[in-house]
Protein backbone atom coordinates (compact mmCIF):
# COMPACT_ATOMS: atom_id res chain seq x y z
CA UNK A 1 0.00 0.00 0.00
CA UNK A 2 1.41 3.22 -1.03
CA UNK A 3 0.93 7.00 0.16
CA UNK A 4 -1.38 7.92 -2.22
CA UNK A 5 -3.98 4.50 -1.49
CA UNK A 6 -4.59 4.90 2.61
CA UNK A 7 -6.07 2.39 4.46
CA UNK A 8 -10.06 2.18 4.93
CA UNK A 9 -9.61 3.81 8.55
CA UNK A 10 -7.61 6.78 7.03
CA UNK A 11 -9.74 6.99 3.97
CA UNK A 12 -13.36 7.15 5.65
CA UNK A 13 -11.49 9.73 8.60
CA UNK A 14 -10.40 12.00 5.23
CA UNK A 15 -13.88 11.24 4.07
CA UNK A 16 -15.42 12.40 7.22
CA UNK A 17 -13.56 15.56 7.28
CA UNK A 18 -13.68 16.42 3.31
CA UNK A 19 -17.98 16.41 4.40
CA UNK A 20 -17.57 18.23 7.37
CA UNK A 21 -16.13 21.26 5.60
CA UNK A 22 -17.98 20.98 2.63
CA UNK A 23 -21.14 20.72 3.88
CA UNK A 24 -22.11 24.58 3.44
CA UNK A 25 -21.65 24.41 -0.72
CA UNK A 26 -23.42 20.74 -0.38
CA UNK A 27 -26.19 21.69 0.92
CA UNK A 28 -26.26 25.12 -1.97
CA UNK A 29 -25.30 22.94 -4.68
CA UNK A 30 -25.89 19.12 -4.93
CA UNK A 31 -28.91 19.34 -2.57
CA UNK A 32 -31.20 19.80 -5.14
CA UNK A 33 -30.24 16.67 -6.98
CA UNK A 34 -30.32 14.45 -4.18
CA UNK A 35 -33.66 15.73 -3.13
CA UNK A 36 -35.42 14.39 -6.55
CA UNK A 37 -33.02 11.40 -6.07
CA UNK A 38 -34.51 10.69 -2.50
CA UNK A 39 -38.07 11.50 -3.18
CA UNK A 40 -37.43 8.37 -6.37
CA UNK A 41 -35.95 6.17 -4.10
CA UNK A 42 -38.97 6.54 -1.75
CA UNK A 43 -41.61 6.53 -4.25
CA UNK A 44 -39.88 2.89 -5.68
CA UNK A 45 -39.65 1.75 -2.12
CA UNK A 46 -43.67 2.52 -1.82
CA UNK A 47 -44.04 -0.29 -4.29
CA UNK A 48 -42.14 -3.17 -2.59
CA UNK A 49 -41.74 -4.85 0.40
CA UNK A 50 -40.41 -1.86 2.48
CA UNK A 51 -43.24 0.08 1.55
CA UNK A 52 -45.08 -1.51 4.42
CA UNK A 53 -42.32 -0.38 6.83
CA UNK A 54 -42.56 3.08 5.18
CA UNK A 55 -45.92 4.80 5.64
CA UNK A 56 -46.41 5.36 9.10
CA UNK A 57 -43.47 3.64 10.35
CA UNK A 58 -39.67 4.80 12.20
CA UNK A 59 -37.41 5.26 9.54
CA UNK A 60 -33.90 5.41 10.22
CA UNK A 61 -31.56 7.57 7.23
CA UNK A 62 -28.28 5.95 7.17
CA UNK A 63 -25.20 8.36 6.10
CA UNK A 64 -27.55 11.19 6.14
CA UNK A 65 -26.07 14.25 5.12
CA UNK A 66 -27.92 17.18 5.28
CA UNK A 67 -31.58 15.05 5.59
CA UNK A 68 -32.45 15.08 2.18
CA UNK A 69 -33.66 11.12 2.30
CA UNK A 70 -35.12 12.24 6.05
CA UNK A 71 -37.31 14.62 4.41
CA UNK A 72 -38.37 12.43 1.67
CA UNK A 73 -39.50 9.45 4.12
CA UNK A 74 -41.46 12.19 5.68
CA UNK A 75 -43.20 13.16 2.51
CA UNK A 76 -43.58 9.76 1.79
CA UNK A 77 -45.83 9.10 5.09
CA UNK A 78 -43.08 8.04 7.66
CA UNK A 79 -44.53 8.25 11.24
CA UNK A 80 -40.88 9.58 12.55
CA UNK A 81 -37.04 10.09 11.30
CA UNK A 82 -33.48 9.66 13.05
CA UNK A 83 -31.11 11.14 11.08
CA UNK A 84 -27.62 9.31 11.51
CA UNK A 85 -24.17 10.47 9.82
CA UNK A 86 -20.47 10.70 10.90
CA UNK A 87 -19.71 14.03 9.86
CA UNK A 88 -21.19 16.77 12.06
CA UNK A 89 -20.90 19.96 9.60
CA UNK A 90 -23.35 17.77 7.46
CA UNK A 91 -25.95 17.18 9.84
CA UNK A 92 -25.91 20.62 11.39
CA UNK A 93 -28.18 21.68 8.08
CA UNK A 94 -30.86 18.79 10.14
CA UNK A 95 -33.67 20.30 11.30
CA UNK A 96 -34.33 19.32 14.92
CA UNK A 97 -37.54 16.97 13.43
CA UNK A 98 -35.01 15.17 11.35
CA UNK A 99 -33.35 14.24 15.18
CA UNK A 100 -29.95 14.10 13.53
CA UNK A 101 -27.23 11.86 15.75
CA UNK A 102 -23.75 11.42 14.88
CA UNK A 103 -22.56 7.90 14.48
CA UNK A 104 -20.82 5.60 12.82
CA UNK A 105 -22.92 3.25 10.31
CA UNK A 106 -20.86 0.29 11.33
CA UNK A 107 -21.38 0.81 15.15
CA UNK A 108 -24.59 2.53 15.17
CA UNK A 109 -26.08 3.66 18.93
CA UNK A 110 -29.46 2.17 18.52
CA UNK A 111 -30.76 -0.89 20.02
CA UNK A 112 -31.92 -3.76 17.96
CA UNK A 113 -35.05 -3.33 15.78
CA UNK A 114 -35.34 -0.02 16.48
CA UNK A 115 -37.03 0.91 13.36
CA UNK A 116 -38.62 -0.19 10.57
CA UNK A 117 -36.85 1.35 7.90
CA UNK A 118 -33.47 1.95 7.02
CA UNK A 119 -33.04 4.00 4.29
CA UNK A 120 -29.26 4.39 2.55
CA UNK A 121 -29.45 6.94 -0.31
CA UNK A 122 -25.85 7.03 -2.05
CA UNK A 123 -24.01 6.34 1.08
CA UNK A 124 -23.57 2.67 1.05
CA UNK A 125 -19.95 3.36 -1.44
CA UNK A 126 -18.61 4.87 1.48
CA UNK A 127 -18.53 1.79 3.64
CA UNK A 128 -14.94 0.18 3.68
CA UNK A 129 -16.47 -2.97 5.16
CA UNK A 130 -19.96 -3.50 3.60
CA UNK A 131 -20.83 -6.10 5.06
CA UNK A 132 -20.55 -4.82 8.59
CA UNK A 133 -22.27 -1.73 7.53
CA UNK A 134 -25.09 -4.07 5.67
CA UNK A 135 -25.39 -6.11 8.81
CA UNK A 136 -25.97 -3.04 11.20
CA UNK A 137 -28.63 -1.81 9.21
CA UNK A 138 -30.07 -5.18 9.25
CA UNK A 139 -29.89 -5.49 13.23
CA UNK A 140 -31.88 -2.14 14.01
CA UNK A 141 -34.28 -2.20 11.10
CA UNK A 142 -36.18 -4.68 10.05
CA UNK A 143 -35.99 -3.31 5.93
CA UNK A 144 -33.61 -1.95 3.77
CA UNK A 145 -34.39 0.50 0.73
CA UNK A 146 -31.14 1.91 -0.65
CA UNK A 147 -29.73 3.64 -3.92
CA UNK A 148 -27.09 4.04 -5.95
CA UNK A 149 -25.48 5.27 -9.63
CA UNK A 150 -26.11 2.86 -11.81
CA UNK A 151 -23.01 0.87 -13.42
CA UNK A 152 -22.00 3.21 -16.45
CA UNK A 153 -23.94 6.20 -15.71
CA UNK A 154 -22.29 9.43 -16.42
CA UNK A 155 -22.95 13.28 -17.61
CA UNK A 156 -21.49 15.34 -19.71
CA UNK A 157 -21.38 17.97 -17.02
CA UNK A 158 -19.03 15.91 -14.85
CA UNK A 159 -16.21 16.19 -17.89
CA UNK A 160 -16.67 19.35 -18.42
CA UNK A 161 -16.19 20.55 -15.01
CA UNK A 162 -13.30 18.68 -14.31
CA UNK A 163 -11.66 20.05 -16.87
CA UNK A 164 -12.22 23.34 -15.74
CA UNK A 165 -10.60 22.06 -12.44
CA UNK A 166 -7.79 20.84 -13.73
CA UNK A 167 -7.03 24.27 -15.65
CA UNK A 168 -7.57 26.09 -11.78
CA UNK A 169 -4.88 23.55 -10.48
CA UNK A 170 -7.10 20.89 -8.94
CA UNK A 171 -6.18 17.55 -8.24
CA UNK A 172 -8.18 14.58 -7.16
CA UNK A 173 -7.56 13.67 -3.16
CA UNK A 174 -6.65 10.45 -2.36
CA UNK A 175 -9.64 9.10 -0.64
CA UNK A 176 -11.54 10.08 -3.93
CA UNK A 177 -9.57 8.16 -5.97
CA UNK A 178 -10.16 4.84 -3.55
CA UNK A 179 -13.31 5.11 -3.66
CA UNK A 180 -13.75 5.56 -7.40
CA UNK A 181 -11.41 2.75 -7.64
CA UNK A 182 -12.91 0.63 -4.86
CA UNK A 183 -15.87 0.38 -3.03
CA UNK A 184 -18.22 2.95 -5.79
CA UNK A 185 -18.19 0.30 -8.09
CA UNK A 186 -19.52 -2.60 -5.39
CA UNK A 187 -22.41 -0.20 -4.72
CA UNK A 188 -23.63 -0.48 -8.62
CA UNK A 189 -23.12 -4.35 -8.94
CA UNK A 190 -26.42 -5.92 -8.88
CA UNK A 191 -24.42 -9.00 -8.28
CA UNK A 192 -21.86 -7.96 -5.59
CA UNK A 193 -24.46 -6.44 -3.86
CA UNK A 194 -27.01 -9.34 -3.86
CA UNK A 195 -24.28 -11.18 -2.48
CA UNK A 196 -22.79 -8.99 0.33
CA UNK A 197 -27.10 -8.49 0.89
CA UNK A 198 -27.59 -12.47 1.84
CA UNK A 199 -24.22 -12.31 3.72
CA UNK A 200 -25.35 -9.86 6.00
CA UNK A 201 -28.37 -11.60 6.61
CA UNK A 202 -31.19 -10.18 4.20
CA UNK A 203 -33.32 -12.99 2.79
CA UNK A 204 -35.75 -11.03 0.23
CA UNK A 205 -33.58 -8.75 -1.90
CA UNK A 206 -34.83 -6.89 -4.97
CA UNK A 207 -32.92 -4.20 -7.25
CA UNK A 208 -34.29 -2.29 -10.02
CA UNK A 209 -32.54 0.30 -12.21
CA UNK A 210 -34.72 3.92 -13.01
CA UNK A 211 -34.24 7.09 -14.96
CA UNK A 212 -34.88 10.21 -12.62
CA UNK A 213 -34.89 13.61 -14.28
CA UNK A 214 -33.70 16.02 -11.09
CA UNK A 215 -35.34 19.10 -13.11
CA UNK A 216 -31.81 20.76 -12.79
CA UNK A 217 -30.68 21.78 -16.43
CA UNK A 218 -29.50 25.74 -16.66
CA UNK A 219 -25.85 26.20 -16.06
CA UNK A 220 -25.57 27.79 -12.86
CA UNK A 221 -27.66 24.61 -11.52
CA UNK A 222 -25.02 22.14 -12.97
CA UNK A 223 -22.15 23.85 -12.30
CA UNK A 224 -23.07 24.38 -8.55
CA UNK A 225 -24.31 20.33 -8.53
CA UNK A 226 -20.35 19.62 -9.36
CA UNK A 227 -18.40 22.42 -7.44
CA UNK A 228 -20.33 21.79 -4.35
CA UNK A 229 -19.31 17.66 -4.60
CA UNK A 230 -17.11 16.43 -1.59
CA UNK A 231 -14.53 15.93 -3.56
CA UNK A 232 -14.28 19.52 -5.14
CA UNK A 233 -15.77 21.71 -2.50
CA UNK A 234 -12.59 21.81 -0.07
CA UNK A 235 -10.44 22.88 -3.46
CA UNK A 236 -12.87 25.59 -4.51
CA UNK A 237 -12.74 26.81 -0.11
CA UNK A 238 -9.39 27.22 -0.87
CA UNK A 239 -9.34 29.88 -3.83
CA UNK A 240 -9.58 33.64 -2.98
CA UNK A 241 -13.01 34.85 -3.68
CA UNK A 242 -11.87 36.61 -6.98
CA UNK A 243 -10.93 32.72 -8.22
CA UNK A 244 -13.60 31.01 -7.17
CA UNK A 245 -15.93 33.56 -9.05
CA UNK A 246 -13.89 33.00 -11.80
CA UNK A 247 -13.93 29.52 -11.52
CA UNK A 248 -17.35 29.19 -10.86
CA UNK A 249 -18.17 31.53 -14.23
CA UNK A 250 -16.11 29.03 -16.50
CA UNK A 251 -17.40 26.26 -15.02
CA UNK A 252 -20.99 27.35 -16.17
CA UNK A 253 -19.68 28.36 -19.60
CA UNK A 254 -18.36 24.73 -19.62
CA UNK A 255 -21.63 23.01 -19.10
CA UNK A 256 -24.07 25.14 -21.34
CA UNK A 257 -26.38 23.17 -23.33
CA UNK A 258 -25.32 19.83 -20.91
CA UNK A 259 -28.71 19.64 -19.66
CA UNK A 260 -31.16 18.19 -18.38
CA UNK A 261 -29.09 16.17 -15.79
CA UNK A 262 -31.23 12.53 -15.62
CA UNK A 263 -30.06 10.15 -13.50
CA UNK A 264 -30.04 6.18 -13.77
CA UNK A 265 -30.26 5.07 -10.27
CA UNK A 266 -29.89 1.80 -8.57
CA UNK A 267 -32.55 0.66 -6.41
CA UNK A 268 -32.85 -1.92 -3.77
CA UNK A 269 -34.50 -2.74 -0.97
CA UNK A 270 -33.93 -5.79 1.39
CA UNK A 271 -35.77 -7.55 4.06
Amino acid sequence: MTAAEPGPELRIADLRTAYDVTAARWAAGPRPVYTSLADALLARARLTPAGARLTGGRVLDLGAGTGVAGRAARRAGARSVVCTDSAAGMLRHCEAGLHPVLADLTALPFGDGGFDLALAAFCLGHLPRPVAGLREARRVAGALAASSFAAGWNHPAKAAVDQVLTRFGYQSPPWYVTFKRETEPWASDPAALGRDLAAAGYAAVQLQTVTVDTGLSSPAELAAWRLGMAHVAPFVGSLTATRQADLRHAAQAAVAGTGPLVVAMLVLTAC
